[in-house]
């Protein structure tokens, strides 16, 4: 469940480390990918199905030709819903991807999948402020957790706390 949030979050810090401070009009595609830890709460919302309500965040590591940029800071709640039996999930949030108070992108993620393997799916940068005023884009994101098994208990709030991977194979961006 964890794992669709902090692939998000990685593919938007990506982002932001990307562009050069003060480029207008660069576009480009790069590679990025996010350690991420979250925390959050398990809620049984039907039989055998648990739905997770939470945020991770982390370092994003974007790949570019400018070298490596490793300095945006990831922060992505979001919510993932986890069935049981048979393991499928899907996930869906939000993320802010900040180099400092006034360089920020904001982005959204939803991803599908099964539990324990990965989930995927598309992350769209929705806008920024600052250096990134007005960027577009997006690319497909990929998230991995330590996430272990689930047991429902009626009627129980389970807290997790969780590490993992997120990745941007290829996260395309415009900077108008």
């Amino acid at each position: 469940m964890r794992a669709g949030f902090r692939r998000a979050a990685l593919a938007a810090t990506l982002v932001a480390l990307v562009a050069p401070p003060g480029w207008a009009g660069q576009e480009a595609t790069v590679k990025a990918s996010a350690t991420w830890a979250g925390q959050g709460r398990f809620v049984p919302t039907g039989t055998g199905v648990m739905y997770f309500i939470g945020a991770f965040s982390g370092v994003m590591f974007v790949d570019s030709d400018q070298g490596p940029l490793n300095r945006a800071k990831i922060l992505c709640p979001g919510t993932l819903e986890v069935e049981i039996n048979g393991g499928k999930q899907q996930g869906e949030g939000r993320c802010l991807i900040s180099l400092n108070e006034t360089d920020r992108v904001y982005a959204k993620w939803s991803c599908t999948g099964v539990h324990q393997v990965d989930c995927k799916g598309p992350f769209t940068l929705t806008g920024g402020s600052g250096r990134f005023a007005g960027i577009t884009g997006g690319g497909e994101l990929r998230v991995r957790s330590t996430l272990g098994e689930l047991t429902a208990r009626p009627g129980e709030l389970i807290q997790e706390t969780a590490a993992g991977l997120a990745e941007w194979p290829a996260l395309h961006y415009r900077i108008p």
